[in-house]
């Protein structure tokens, strides 16, 4: 008894073979993409270093300052403390006074303990952070 070769449905053929490209071309993007990755880890430009943190301060551009420091931390930078913890300082200041005034007063004290922590880490910046008490008015 010899088995009888049965004719496959073309349309069952054109399937299979446009899964078998999916899957080609879905392999080729995720190594693609882990290459792109990986380099984008390894030669992160967005990063700031003390410098130009420096001269935002300078420049009473807190929101880059803060910004800066979200970027430090997520490439893992860590060079300039002093001025991330000045920015955690900042950060922590304008959200107290917003949960001092209208918020919860459990979370505004858990951010006037942040501030603390940050004036403490922040060194010789707390010049700065006496500035920032008088723009937010704040009276410790």
């Amino acid at each position: 008894m010899t088995k009888e070769k049965q004719k496959k449905d073309p349309k069952v053929m054109l399937l299979n073979l446009i899964i078998v490209v999916m899957i080609f071309v879905m392999i080729a993007v995720g190594v693609r993409m882990l290459f792109y990755l990986s380099y984008a880890k390894d030669h992160s430009t967005f990063m700031q270093d003390a410098g130009m943190m420096s001269f935002e301060l300078g420049r009473n551009d807190y929101a880059s300052l803060i910004a800066g420091k979200y970027y430090n931390e997520i490439n893992g930078n860590e060079d300039a403390r002093s001025y991330h913890a000045f920015a955690d300082y900042v950060e922590a200041l304008s959200m107290y006074k917003i949960y001092d005034q209208k918020g919860p007063a459990a979370r505004a004290e858990d951010l006037k303990e942040n501030m603390e922590r940050a004036r403490t880490e922040m060194g010789e910046l707390t010049v700065f952070a006496d500035r920032v008490d008088e723009m937010f008015d704040y009276r410790q």
